[in-house]
């Protein structure tokens, strides 16, 4: 067993997986499982669902986790130094030394982010690349704060579609989803995509606010509002590595 069945949330460690998260949450209607940037396994479910058949659930989707996971292991961030030419929608990204004995961030009017760290300071050590990766992180967020919900309007008042509301995440597993409320879920790093791919990102969750599934009826609704090229935008889609960074 794991647990009081009143408590809102759990935590196990699992044998093959790590650290496991459990939490109900109100309105779900089914169970639903997300792997982290860090590899942990959160999983989401219903009130009525107890915590022992979240598990079953877990064990039913060991293959699907796993894949994911070894995904995650074979990842090696990015790494940055003075040579590094990153861009995020709106800024391009300058590592710059300067006096002080801190790390300082500057997001510049002419599309630059200055990332100003200790001169004489080793830039390849692992506390100043996570701070360099956290800066990036922090403003990839604030562009998709920005943009991503006034775009999902957009193209939803175009395409007529209906929605409650839109959320920025930080995973791994997808770049996107759609619950069974029609909240819509989108991964902060679509914003490091071209325009085109973007809106195909919107659309396709937009689409399954009416289609819940990847049917037929589902990939025909999407043609309708990407011109006939869903299946060659989600080709495109699959291919970009969002996870490197």
């Amino acid at each position: 067993m794991l647990g009081s069945e009143q408590d809102k949330s759990k935590t196990i460690l699992h044998p093959e997986f790590g650290t496991v998260k459990f939490n109900k949450r109100k309105g779900l209607r089914r169970i639903s499982i997300m792997v982290k940037s860090d590899a942990e396994v959160c999983v989401s479910l219903p009130c009525s669902v107890s915590y022992d058949e979240a598990n079953k659930f877990v064990v039913e989707k060991s293959t699907w986790i796993r894949k994911v996971q070894k995904e995650i292991s074979k990842i090696t961030p990015t790494f940055f130094d003075k040579t590094t030419q990153f861009a995020t929608r709106s800024h391009k990204v300058r590592l710059l030394e300067h006096s002080e004995n801190y790390v300082r961030r500057v997001i510049n009017d002419d599309g630059f982010l200055d990332i100003y760290y200790p001169e004489n300071s080793d830039i390849s050590s692992p506390k100043l690349q996570n701070i360099f990766r956290q800066c990036i992180f922090d403003v990839l967020f604030f562009e998709a704060k920005n943009y991503l919900p006034q775009r999902t309007k957009y193209l939803a008042d175009k395409y007529n579609f209906k929605y409650k509301q839109v959320r920025i995440k930080n995973n791994l597993s997808n770049l996107g989803s759609c619950s069974y409320q029609n909240n819509i879920n989108l991964n902060l790093h679509i914003m490091r995509l071209s325009d085109e791919l973007i809106d195909y990102v919107i659309l396709h969750e937009l689409c399954h606010t009416i289609e819940k599934n990847h049917g037929e009826r589902f990939w025909k609704l999407l043609d309708s509002v990407t011109d006939n090229k869903a299946r060659e935008l989600s080709k495109q889609a699959k291919k970009i590595n969002t996870k490197v960074l």
